[in-house]
């Protein structure tokens, strides 16, 4: 039996929301809220937050460098690195 956390509705059957106020029950509410951690964990904010909590910075930067690397396809890993010399060779010239 389900027990509706806001209003203490009792309910045997199946259903995802409560049919007196409408709220999702609890193990819903856990599920969102576990996404949308994990939403958080991957984006650019959330890395961002993670390497400025770590001790070890070094250690942090180099694992998101080998997550960001894995990522990548060949034809990216190409191009990045066509990049990389184009500006090299500009640099070089220059000085």
């Amino acid at each position: 039996m389900k027990q509706c956390p806001v209003c203490g509705h009792q309910n045997s059957h199946n259903e995802m929301r409560c049919p007196e106020c409408g709220r999702f029950y609890s193990k819903i509410i856990e599920l969102i809220d576990e996404l949308a951690t994990e939403e958080e964990n991957a984006s650019v904010a959330g890395r961002w937050k993670r390497f400025l909590a770590t001790s070890d910075k070094k250690q942090a930067l180099y694992h998101e460098w080998l997550q960001f690397k894995s990522g990548l396809s060949f034809q990216a890993k190409l191009s990045l690195w066509m990049i990389f010399v184009f500006v090299f060779a500009l640099i070089v010239t220059v000085l």
